[in-house]
């Protein structure tokens, strides 16, 4: 069953906080997929007890059953041509890029409160303590790879690009040790060599980190730390490439804060370097 049709199979037993919680995942079920349960009956103005009761009324054991459920109906809607076709039939009188910037602008405050900085500041300290950067990227997700990995290369730090067939990637994660940190970037579902990196990765000791979307929390193994957010209003509409170079951005501006005299000497060699070259 689905989420809808188990709240229509007990429309008679819902209270009026329980049809505020569901409005409030409904109305925009992309950014409620990443909602914790105190944040949700924050969001609807109920009781934190009420999400329990509420999950297992639709026969969940809890919310975050609930919650998984929700994530993996907004994946299965988004099939590229259906979200292509939503978009463009939103929008009146072919104000696209206006629609497009209303988008982005709200798919940036939700990333606002899908990220906190603290999670930021952890994944820049982690990539900054590591020998080596793995950056792992395939499909869509590449390109935003290939933007990390020249902004470490420009701080002075050892990367590694994990791209291509599973034995390329295999053939460069030989020499991972536990002073390493992999960044793995994955979009809408996961990528077939993403676990067996990851699970690599765990037995030798080296830390993990997954930047992603809706699919991230759906991903398994388990990263050591993810930081994930929605890429569209609902989940089931364009998805905008904006939110992970935002995340990936967070990260390197957050390196460059908090490691401000190590990233600014390197960068003054680096710019020396230009000079010698030009």
């Amino acid at each position: 069953m689905t989420l809808i049709d188990r709240i229509k199979a007990q429309s008679k037993r819902l209270t009026e906080a329980d049809q505020k919680l569901i409005a409030a995942m409904l109305e925009n079920r992309a950014e409620a997929a990443f909602l914790s349960g105190p944040q949700l009956s924050q969001r609807a103005s109920v009781h934190e007890a009420t999400v329990t009761r509420l999950a297992q009324k639709l026969g969940y054991r809890g919310f975050p059953d609930l919650r998984a459920q929700l994530q993996r109906e907004v994946l299965d809607d988004q099939d590229a041509a259906t979200r292509m076709r939503r978009s463009v039939a939103k929008v009146e009188h072919g104000d696209y890029l206006t629609d497009l910037i209303a988008a982005e602008i709200s798919a940036l405050e939700t990333l606002a409160r899908s990220v906190p900085q603290a999670d930021v500041d952890q994944a820049a300290d982690m990539i900054f303590e590591g020998r080596r950067v793995f950056v792992f990227g395939q499909g869509h997700a590449q390109s935003v790879a290939g933007f990390l990995q020249r902004r470490l290369d420009r701080f002075g730090m050892t990367t590694i690009a994990l791209t291509g067939r599973g034995r390329d990637i295999a053939e460069r994660m030989v020499s991972m040790d536990k002073s390493d940190i992999v960044v793995a970037l994955a979009f809408r579902k996961q990528p077939q060599s993403y676990a067996p990196l990851v699970q690599h990765a765990r037995r030798v000791g080296a830390r993990t980190i997954l930047i992603s979307d809706l699919a991230g929390p759906l991903m398994e193994p388990v990263a050591d730390l993810m930081l994930a957010a929605p890429r569209g209003r609902s989940g089931s509409e364009f998805q905008t490439p904006t939110i992970p170079f935002a995340i990936v951005n967070g990260i390197v501006l957050t390196i460059a804060g908090r490691h401000e005299r190590e990233v600014i000497g390197r960068l003054e060699k680096l710019s020396e370097l230009f000079n010698d070259f030009d």
